[in-house]
């Protein structure tokens, strides 16, 4: 996220990622914590300091406020008029009032809605403060790489259907073939208890005519010794 914290404000020269120098004038970048050098060097007392010096302070606890995400892009220019400043420096509250304010909207969500740039003009009396918003980023780039997300997320479903079809395929072949190894199982089983039976029904029938003949030649044998009888007797 741009920002910018100045003491004027001109919209009519004012661009996109750059301000004029009269919209900066005691502007300054730091990359040190200037508001705790600050507060240890007056005891955390602000209206010990020169103004120039409370402005990098107030500044530094504006840059440590958080900012969300979706304001990665977004331009911001927060114009502090000098009453602002004095007003700030004298009246904690005040000060608290303006920090809560800049917090509560640098922590807005945009989502795929975020202004181009951000205006806030804080002002000596609450009344005189007002914020504003304009454009729309048209942010070609963030659309490409939803896009390569979505195309990733496809192909890992594709990915996973096509891996769990191939496992799902691939037991159900183990499946038959364990089936089709219980089916010959069972066939072979079936046709060893056939041929058993078979030949215990062979053997049975063996016995049975086997027993008959016998009985039938000691029927014949009976009639004949008979016969011999009735002839020697006549």
């Amino acid at each position: 996220m741009n920002s910018m914290i100045g003491t004027n404000y001109v919209p009519e020269t004012a661009s996109h990622g750059e301000m004029p120098r009269s919209a900066i004038s005691g502007y300054e970048k730091t990359d040190c914590n200037f508001a705790d050098t600050m507060a240890e060097k007056y005891f955390f007392s602000p209206k010990d300091m020169t103004l120039a010096e409370y402005k990098l302070y107030f500044h530094d606890k504006v840059n440590a406020l958080y900012t969300h995400p979706s304001q990665k892009r977004l331009f911001w220019f927060i114009d502090i008029t000098e009453a602002a400043y004095r007003r700030m420096q004298a009246d904690p509250l005040y000060e608290q009032q303006v920090l809560q304010f800049l917090a509560r909207i640098k922590s807005v969500n945009y989502g795929s809605h975020v202004p181009r740039f951000a205006l806030v003009h804080i002002d000596d009396t609450w009344e005189k403060c007002y914020g504003y918003t304009c454009g729309i980023q048209d942010d070609e780039r963030a659309r490409r790489a939803a896009a390569r997300r979505r195309l990733k997320k496809e192909m890992e479903k594709k990915a996973r259907r096509k891996r769990l079809l191939k496992e799902y395929l691939k037991k159900k072949a183990q499946a038959k073939r364990l089936q089709d190894k219980l089916l010959t199982a069972q066939i072979a089983k079936h046709k060893l208890e056939q041929a058993r039976l078979l030949k215990s029904w062979n053997d049975d029938r063996q016995r049975r005519q086997a027993s008959q003949a016998y009985a039938a030649s000691l029927f014949m044998l009976g009639r004949r010794e008979q016969q011999l009888e009735s002839e020697t007797y006549y």
